[in-house]
């Protein structure tokens, strides 16, 4: 698995091209990007290439995919990447009703079905909200109901949510290509306070991380929602999960 690095950490250090100067001298080499910023698929591309590093996946919101389907699928195509996550419902766009949900999930995959003809695949990102409900019933199972959707599982999210990460893996082990990395205030805590730089906080990572090696993970995405010192989010989250992986061997 790949220690990659995800740009929503870093959101507020300038521009596109200024967060992937950041994450280069981190010493990462591979990334997953947040939106279309704005601009053409060949601006975004050419920016990324500037850079040097590979675009491993894409998270793109309800209205991108909405309103710039096609963009999505050329900006994917000319940066050679195959993956694209829908990370987000606002409060106010999430239903209320299981049915709701069913709709949802359906919206997903007929966008899953539209991109698997480009050859990409489509995954969900989740957050607690989604795991709300009756064991089967909650957001998260109407949306991997659809066998055309993988799972993009966000560790720190799963945890705070009273969740055991490794249970969810190993459950849908053939789901999962990639995840957010990202560890919980032993203190708890609430909003964005409640994170933690990797290794500083309670997930349980050798279990998390043996469960990931039994998937077709291929990206372990270093994040933190609102952190203080964007530069040491980044490498103390790259050294930790490095050592990690080598522990296991």
């Amino acid at each position: 698995m790949r220690v990659s690095a995800q740009l929503y950490t870093i959101r507020q250090c300038g521009d596109l091209a200024d967060q992937l100067k950041l994450v280069s001298v981190c010493g990462f080499s591979d990334i997953e990007t947040t939106g279309l910023h704005d601009m053409t698929p060949q601006e975004m591309a050419r920016i990324v290439h500037q850079s040097g590093l590979n675009l491993r996946s894409a998270h793109f919101d309800w209205e991108e995919f909405n309103e710039r389907f096609d963009d999505i699928v050329e900006v994917l195509h000319l940066l050679e990447c195959q993956v694209a996550v829908m990370p987000w419902l606002a409060p106010q766009a999430r239903p209320g009703t299981v049915e709701g949900w069913k709709a949802v999930s359906g919206q997903l995959s007929d966008w899953a079905d539209r991109l698997r003809d480009h050859c990409i695949s489509l995954a969900y990102h989740n957050h607690d909200f989604d795991l709300n409900g009756e064991p089967g019933e909650t957001p998260l199972d109407q949306i991997l109901a659809q066998g055309n959707i993988y799972w993009q599982p966000d560790i720190g999210w799963l945890v705070a949510a009273g969740q055991c990460p490794a249970d969810l893996i190993t459950r849908h082990a053939t789901r999962i290509l990639s995840v957010h990395a990202k560890d919980v205030d032993p203190q708890g805590g609430s909003g964005d306070g409640r994170w933690r730089d990797l290794g500083e906080g309670v997930v349980d990572w050798d279990a998390t991380l043996r469960a990931l090696l039994r998937t077709k993970c291929t990206d372990l995405f270093v994040e933190h929602d609102e952190t203080a010192d964007h530069k040491r989010t980044l490498q103390t989250g790259r050294s930790f999960l490095t050592e990690q992986l080598e522990g296991i061997g």
